[in-house]
């Protein structure tokens, strides 16, 4: 399922071809696609959000400390390596350019979001549970700034 928030001068049928073309390769790479994408456009940016639920096997391996590791340097490196093939895909196909990335492998929900953007700098803020004084706290802030867009970082 796609959900689509476009911005004035976005245009939802290229919001569409991209989140398109992005499951498509994440099809093509993992052998299955997302169950979600979620695009926010504005007049000169878009980003995407593909969530992916883990498979049987790695729900399995995510039960203890070391397999959720292993996990998350796994999916990182392919993410990592999948980036510029990824983005050649989507410019080739669409037209637009994607410059940054970031990943998120949620070991305790048992859940992967790739998110991709038009901007290189991705600031990922992952809630958790709403404290009754403060409302929904940050638990973790991911910034990818790389050159290139690629990786994540902790602030």
């Amino acid at each position: 399922m796609t959900k689509v928030a476009t911005g004035a001068l976005a245009s939802e049928r290229t919001v569409r071809m991209v989140a398109q073309a992005a499951a498509t390769f994440e099809h093509l790479l993992m052998g299955r696609g997302p169950t979600g994408a979620t695009v926010v456009a504005g007049q000169d940016w878009l980003v995407i959000s593909l969530h992916e639920p883990f498979t049987a096997a790695e729900r399995v391996q995510a039960a203890d400390a070391a397999g959720a590791r292993r996990l998350r340097q796994v999916h990182g490196a392919v993410f990592t390596r999948a980036f510029d093939p990824l983005r050649r895909h989507v410019e080739g196909n669409t037209g637009v350019v994607l410059r940054g990335a970031a990943l998120h492998v949620d070991a305790a929900s048992g859940s992967i979001v790739k998110t991709l953007s038009t901007h290189p700098t991705i600031d990922l803020f992952l809630l958790g549970r709403p404290h009754h004084l403060l409302g929904v706290p940050v638990n973790e802030h991911r910034r990818s700034a790389e050159p290139g867009g690629r990786g994540s970082g902790r602030e």
